[in-house]
Parts: structure tokens; C-alpha cells; sequence
């Protein structure tokens, strides 16, 4: 991968597909939001209100990222956001998602390694978290795949009262790695410090 320092642009090749060797990962952008809803068609994918969306694009534009195919299809994209203060101060996952076709060639990791490298350089913060559905064990056992732990559960946390696990990886500003020691109780979505 190759970063474009300043331009907002990754180009990405890997020996995973053809169409991996074709993807740029660049800034999203408004006009995106007219195209992409190709990756927001399947169950697991959480989405939002237009309003919810142009908010990240306005307030951290360097964490929202856009996989573009040939023909500028949208493969997947990532939104993401600073927050918290202190050794609370960490970048966090908002929206991870790969369109079904895209799947398996690596497009996730890539855009998760971005929002990490964006969190470290960009904001020295001291982890990356980010909340998953406890049934989604696809996606729990991706991220455990690219370092993340579980650091907690939060009861009622998705509508249906599903429960949600926040898992947690440490940035080398954590050089303890204080950030990821699980608790040991559950909490609730009105306990957690910064939504």
C-alpha cells in the first residue's frame, strides 16, 4: 500500500484478485453517498440517516474512506471519528463494510490498517475500539484476526436488546497496553463515556 500523503489517497495492490490490484482507497466524499449503497445491502451492515453521514464527512473527513473498483464502483468503506480525553483519547470504528462481491480479498483489513495509522500519526491516540453484535462471530473473529480483544460487553447496546461487544486495540502511544485490560462486568449504553 501506498499513501498519498496530503492527497487522501491509498493505492492498494495485493496478489489476493485482479480487482484488488484495481483498488484505490481514497477520502469519502458527499457525492459518494449517492453511489454506495451497493456495500450497505446486506444484514450485518449498520445503516444511517444522511445527515449522520455528512457529520463524519464534516468533522473527520481523514477517517472516512472509500475502496473504489473499476469504474468507480464502491467496494466498501470505513467511517471513523477521534474522541475522548486523556488515556480515554482513542480513534474509533464507526463503520466497517465490504460489499458481497468485494468480500474476502483483504479490502477490510486495508481500511481498518488506515483508520489505525490515522489514529497513531494523526492523533497519537491510545487505541482503536470500535462495537460489534455478540452473534456476528464472522466479524468478531475478523477482528480478532487484525489484533482487537473484547474489552467489554454492553447490554442492550443494538435495537432488539442485543448486546454488543466493545473491542479495543492498543496504539503505541499505550505503551502498557492499559487500554485493553477487559473489564469484568457488562455496562450499560448509558455508562460508556463518549458515544
Amino acid at each position: 500500500m501506498t499513501w498519498q500523503h496530503g492527497t487522501g489517497i491509498l493505492s492498494a495492490s495485493a496478489t489476493h484478485s485482479p480487482l484488488t490490484i484495481m483498488t484505490t482507497i481514497r477520502r469519502f466524499t458527499c457525492n459518494d453517498l449517492f453511489t454506495f449503497n451497493n456495500v450497505n445491502l446486506d444484514i450485518l451492515t449498520e445503516t444511517y440517516n444522511l445527515p449522520f453521514y455528512l457529520q463524519y464527512l464534516a468533522r473527520w473527513p481523514e477517517y472516512c474512506l472509500l475502496a473504489e473498483g473499476p469504474g468507480k464502483q464502491a467496494m466498501g468503506y470505513i467511517l471513523g471519528k477521534a474522541e475522548g480525553k486523556g488515556k480515554l483519547w482513542h480513534g474509533h470504528v464507526t463503520a466497517v463494510t465490504v460489499a458481497p462481491d468485494f468480500r474476502r480479498q483483504a479490502l477490510a483489513r486495508k481500511l481498518m490498517n488506515m483508520l489505525e495509522e490515522i489514529t497513531d500519526k494523526v492523533h497519537n491516540a491510545y487505541f482503536v475500539d470500535l462495537f460489534v453484535r455478540v452473534s456476528n462471530s464472522v466479524a468478531i473473529n475478523m477482528y480478532k484476526g487484525f489484533g482487537y480483544s473484547v474489552y467489554r460487553t454492553v447490554l442492550n447496546y443494538y435495537a432488539g436488546d442485543e448486546d454488543a461487544y466493545d473491542m479495543r486495540k492498543a496504539m503505541p502511544r499505550d505503551v502498557k497496553k492499559e487500554s485493553v485490560i477487559p473489564l469484568s462486568r457488562p455496562v450499560r449504553p448509558e455508562d460508556l463515556e463518549f458515544d
